[in-house]
């Protein structure tokens, strides 16, 4: 968990004065059951705060008070379920008691807002969870397409939003909507089983993290065969644990428990013939089989969960990246649908597998993104030919699944030159390029914050005559997106050279000029 405080809000509101909007009944339950989790020290530990059938001044002073003064190792939670509608220019607005959709501007909570309340918040791990009803296209003299443009309008770095839907459709509340006694929302619903069963603890490391509770809510869903398709857009620093998993307390309370009968048992047993206490002889649990090299699925399974615990799997577009970079070192395209991290993983673990020496220019792409010591602690998870020598070939009861965070080996090794080395087939000389450059850039200090690294790219694009796009998130993913600009283009290193003259001088320059002349 964060060494950072932990706060959640959760505003809900089901009861409308405007007769335009239909009343709903799952959110004042909603709040209260994810509340119980939340609020629970062996769960969430967050301090929670509510707001339940407000007026908008209500909300809206609320959510400025909830963002405002924070820490930047902070969390911050924000759950929504209420009406969003859409007004004639295709703007969102969270609905209150009194919104009349006539005069959204002044009774309700734009998206707006919301957004600038974010923006200006120091909180770098801030999760938004909307379950809303996007009513927009069912008011009367609506306007605009079907689709809410919930990224556009909320998403931005530091922050993780789920939603519900993207569209302008209900979100179902229950199997019966006649029902008396309301259900928690379909999407709710499934944070709060997967919060308190801990069932979303999908790699068995005892926390949930953001990505994986996305996970659990979508596969939830999928399963009831609701209509609904959750989303999710994240940018975020780091991983952002929600919670803990009680599924892996239960595990060990039940062992010790077991441990402490069979303990007393055996003591029972000895001063019952007038002998000492015996002290037990706990049974040594044999390791799990080691899968054979020849099994590949066994392979693909590992490679995707160590996969999935990088930081550069977290959003969508460092996905992307890293999966264009792996399609070159494979010269076959690797197309990821970019909608679920475990889908993508698997898209990109199964490219590598399936290719000759793919697994090592999968483990070169990580040492792009990554860094030497994470490639090096994750090829020593996967043995030196890229076959599994650490772990069950598929996670059980009996056997944990794989960790996702690949070992980062000896203290001081994170930040170590070029990993792979012993038993390494040699690399071609644009990998090696590649990885010299990067990890040289990456130490320049005009690389140091995002905004020196954009003027960067800005005159580096400016001289290569094509547009270098950063996202400006992770130092290491944009001194790829940076190198890899540069070794595309006709002279681009040379070109590359130049511009680190100009930001950093001529001592930098002539480290380049001596990578780029090296030879591999």
């Amino acid at each position: 968990m964060s060494t950072g405080r932990r706060f959640a809000l959760l505003i809900a509101t089901g009861r409308y004065d405007n007769q335009a909007l239909r009343q709903l009944r799952s959110p004042v339950r909603d709040a209260h059951g994810l509340a119980e989790v939340l609020e629970d020290p062996r769960i969430g530990d967050f301090e929670v705060g509510r707001v339940v059938d407000g007026r908008h001044h209500e909300v809206t002073r609320a959510i400025e008070r909830f963002f405002l003064d924070r820490r930047r190792d902070d969390v911050l939670l924000l759950h929504l379920s209420c009406h969003g509608v859409k007004n004639d220019n295709g703007e969102l607005h969270f609905a209150t008691t009194d919104t009349d959709h006539r005069l959204l501007a002044s009774t309700s909570v734009p998206a707006a807002f919301l957004h600038t309340q974010m923006r200006q918040c120091r909180a770098r791990s801030i999760v938004l969870l909307l379950d809303c009803c996007y009513s927009g296209a069912f008011l009367p003299g609506s306007k605009g397409d079907t689709v809410v443009h919930l990224r556009d309008e909320l998403a931005g770095h530091g922050r993780a939003v789920l939603t519900a839907t993207n569209r302008t459709e209900y979100a179902w509340e229950g199997d019966r909507l006649d029902e008396l006694e309301p259900q928690p929302s379909r999407f709710t619903g499934a944070v709060i089983k997967g919060l308190r069963s801990g069932e979303a603890d999908r790699d068995g490391d005892g926390v949930i993290g953001v990505h994986e509770l996305y996970d659990y809510v979508y596969d939830e869903l999928q399963a009831a065969q609701v209509v609904q398709r959750p989303q999710m857009w994240a940018e975020l620093e780091h991983r952002v644990v929600i919670a803990r998993s009680v599924r892996g307390q239960r595990q060990e309370q039940e062992q010790e428990k077991e441990k402490g009968h069979g303990q007393e048992g055996e003591q029972k047993r000895g001063q019952g013939q007038g002998h000492e206490p015996v002290t037990p002889v706990v049974p040594v649990t044999p390791p799990p089989p080691v899968p054979s090299p020849g099994d590949g699925f066994s392979e693909l399974v590992l490679i995707a969960e160590l996969l999935s615990g990088l930081p550069c799997m977290e959003d969508v577009r460092s996905r992307a990246e890293f999966a264009m970079v792996l399609g070159e070192e494979l010269s076959r395209r690797v197309d990821l649908r970019g909608v679920r991290l475990r889908e993508d993983v698997a898209t990109m673990a199964r490219a590598a597998v399936r290719q000759k020496g793919g697994v090592r220019a999968l483990l070169w792409t990580v040492e792009l993104f990554e860094g030497g010591g994470v490639a090096a602690g994750l090829e020593r998870r996967l043995g030196r030919g890229g076959n599994v020598v650490s772990a069950p070939a598929v996670p059980t009861a009996s056997a944990p699944a794989v960790p996702a965070v690949p070992d980062p080996g000896p203290a001081g090794e994170a930040d170590s030159g070029p990993a792979l080395r012993s038993g390494s087939p040699r690399r071609s000389r644009k990998v090696t390029l590649f990885l010299r450059l990067t990890g040289e850039l990456s130490t320049l200090s005009c690389m140091a914050d995002p905004q020196g690294r954009e003027q960067f790219a800005s005159l580096l694009g400016e001289q290569l005559d094509r547009p270098v796009d950063l996202r400006g998130t992770r130092l290491r993913d944009d001194v790829v997106v940076i190198v890899r600009a540069a070794l595309n283009a006709p002279y681009g290193d040379r070109v590359l050279a130049g511009v680190v003259r100009l930001f950093e001088g001529a001592r930098a320059a002539a480290a380049v000029e001596r990578l780029l002349d090296e030879p591999s």
